[in-house]
């Protein structure tokens, strides 16, 4: 199965957010089925981690 793990560190003034997935190997797929879904999460993971820091914004956890 899958992991999704969010690490927070202090940053300067700020918070550094890490984000790392891993299990995408031995679950039994074909190395073109891995990087097939490597890819996909890796699209979906810019899309929506690129709309993090306006939704921080938004709920003021960047003041």
């Amino acid at each position: 199965s899958l992991l999704v793990r969010f690490e927070l560190e202090p940053s300067g003034a700020g918070t550094l957010l890490r984000m790392v997935e891993s299990g995408f190997d031995g679950r039994g797929l074909d190395d073109a089925q891995v990087v097939a879904e490597y890819e996909d999460h890796e699209s979906g993971w810019d899309h929506f981690l690129g709309r993090l820091p306006a939704y921080a914004a938004s709920v003021g956890a960047l003041s």
